[in-house]
């Protein structure tokens, strides 16, 4: 959606088809006022179909800082590069990331024209300076990036809000200076916050031209003539009376108001959020020979209670797929099944040579199943089964490529919170293949109310974090722990804390979680890998190692120093369970003494 020019208005509206997703009008309308030059914009995108879900709706306003050479240039630029890239950046990034990375970005290229680094072409003292304020609009929620004295504010039943803080100070003369500006310093400082959105909320994004001329109460009297479910003319005719209200209180400066007005939110009751994920039909058990949409069984892989695995024939090419079809017994499961869907929207977006590839149904199918890249080789149970006795450079080399697949998950805000020896796949060639995201935490999706919300902790018993586990909270820290409980298990075929049965399941915080050293099974193993992995394993989070860069560099490279340290420490600390096992010990011998005399 393009920016607004001088004397034009902005020209978006969308009546969707249903109720339930996010409905918005935009009207706007800017001119230059008492000034020769308009260096005010805005623009709008309103995207349809899942990028409305994924990204939201944009609003974005601008104004040129006048003392700049370039002020209109940069407003325009601001404003249309930001509701274009963002759109650019991953589906999986959360608002917050998106918008963050967009606006560095931007804020990079107009800083460094002014000191005529950015092109050969471009002349030294080229300053590119402009105030920025945006929405976007997902769900229910409105995300505010905001930078300079442009005004974000809201009308709710006739009751008016400023949204944003404007970055300004008055002088001894009382003139107001601007303290915050895109392109002003390499170091960009963006106000951000949310705010929840409501049917009939008019947001009002407008620059100081307007905002510092106009009242609340005139705000209130010209936005009281719309109608319950204003047009883009209405909204562009408003925006008109407000800019025009503006210089006829006395305003010198560019004129520009933009509106949003939210005609409906998707609040959807459960149960249509449960029918829409129960739509399609789960196939019936398939058999060697049969078809599915074309695709031909050729041998029958894995059957469970939870999902069926079918080694089939694509029509179009003859290559080998797994389809993989979830089980009967889940046909009224929508947690379940959503989660079956997002496995294949995330292996959709994802293309890296240690991640399973993953596709949905490209036949807009009636029956719900996604297919899968054919992985010939074993789980990495069954090669632990294989070698029980592994060296460090086996484990090395398997932990190494697993990094490398949670680093893209990491990258794109993705959890994958089921990691286990079941979900690796170790190819005929070596190579590592991380499967199954049904349990998969995406930030952009988490951000949406359009989606069942979980009621208990994911991933698998004696492999989720104990933070999971107690409080359902999950990032790629938690990932790690999985990690470094696969680690140990490989090395030692135990895990590092006392098995749990999920009928026993009774921690209730993290001292309930006592290492078990890995020396106890392989007594030759090294101390420094020992250390390592109790750290990997901390049950409190903010003792783990904080990245996958740090735990892979350990597991390389002995840290002697962290030896030493640990050798200085008391047994309490080092071992409180050999500890207060030596005491209760010395206690007994010291009972049976006493009762001996």
């Amino acid at each position: 959606m393009s920016a607004k020019q001088s004397n034009q208005s902005a020209h978006l509206t969308d009546k969707q088809s249903t109720a339930a997703k996010l409905q918005l009008c935009f009207g706007g309308y800017s001119c230059q006022g008492k000034k020769a030059e308009n260096q005010d914009a805005f623009a709008v995108n309103y995207p349809q179909g899942s990028a409305l879900n994924t990204k939201g709706a944009i609003a974005a306003i601008a104004d040129g800082v006048s003392s700049a050479s370039n002020a209109a240039q940069a407003a325009q630029l601001a404003v249309t590069q930001f509701s274009q890239e963002f759109y650019s950046t991953p589906d999986t990034w959360s608002t917050e990331k998106s918008a963050t990375k967009v606006l560095n970005s931007l804020n990079q290229w107009l800083y460094a024209q002014a000191s005529g680094i950015a092109s050969h072409y471009q002349t030294s003292n080229q300053q590119w300076l402009t105030t920025f304020s945006a929405i976007v609009l997902k769900s229910t929620t409105g995300y505010i990036f905001h930078v300079g004295d442009s005004r974000i504010s809201r009308l709710r039943q006739q009751e008016y809000e400023i949204l944003t803080q404007d970055h300004n100070r008055k002088q001894a003369n009382q003139h107001l200076v601007l303290t915050r500006a895109l392109g002003a310093d390499v170091r960009l400082q963006v106000d951000f916050h949310q705010i929840d959105l409501q049917a009939k909320d008019l947001l009002l994004l407008t620059c100081d031209g307007v905002h510092d001329f106009v009242s609340a109460k005139e705000l209130k009297r010209l936005s009281s003539q719309l109608t319950a479910k204003p047009s883009t003319a209405d909204l562009e005719q408003l925006s008109q009376q407000i800019t025009a209200q503006a210089i006829a209180n006395g305003s010198h400066d560019n004129v520009s108001c933009l509106l949003v007005y939210v005609e409906n939110t998707p609040q959807r009751a459960m149960v249509e959020v449960e029918r829409d994920i129960l739509a399609k039909t789960i196939p019936p058990a398939l058999k060697v020979g049969m078809k599915l949409d074309g695709y031909k069984v050729c041998q029958v892989i894995h059957a469970s209670i939870r999902s069926h695995l079918y080694l089939v024939e694509n029509p179009e090419d003859f290559t080998k797929l797994v389809l993989k079809v979830p089980s009967l017994n889940f046909e009224d499961d929508p947690h379940y099944l959503q989660g079956f869907i997002r496995e294949a929207w995330v292996g959709e977006r994802i293309n890296h040579p240690n991640i399973m590839k993953v596709t949905g149904d490209s036949n807009n199918s009636r029956f719900l199943y996604h297919l899968c890249e054919y992985i010939e080789g074993q789980t990495l149970t069954d090669w632990m089964h294989d070698n029980p006795t592994p060296t460090i450079a086996q484990v090395r080399s398997i932990i190494e490529q697993l990094i490398a697949a949670l680093r893209t998950f990491q990258r794109l805000e993705i959890v994958h919170r089921d990691l286990k020896p079941d979900n690796v796949m170790i190819d005929k060639f070596g190579c590592i293949k991380l499967i199954d995201y049904g349990t998969a935490k995406i930030a952009s999706l988490a951000e949406n109310t359009n989606t069942l919300q979980e009621t208990v902790p994911q991933g698998s018993l004696n492999y989720i974090a104990p933070e999971t586990l107690l409080t359902m909270q999950s990032d790629h820290v938690s990932d790690l722990f999985s990690l470094g409980v696969i680690c140990y298990q490989m090395l030692c075929g135990e895990l590092p804390f006392k098995p749990m049965q999920r009928a026993q399941v009774t921690q209730t915080s993290y001292s309930d979680w006592q290492y078990r050293s890995i020396k106890q099974f392989r007594p030759k193993l090294p101390y420094w890998l020992d250390l390592t992995l109790q750290q990997c394993t901390a049950p409190d989070p903010a003792q783990r190692y904080q990245a996958f860069s740090e735990f892979n560099q350990e597991l390389n490279k002995p840290n002697l120093s962290a030896i030493e340290h640990y050798n200085k420490q008391p047994i309490l600390q080092r071992n409180p369970v050999i500890f207060w096992q030596g005491v209760s010990a010395i206690l007994l011998l010291l009972l049976l003494i006493s009762l001996a005399y």
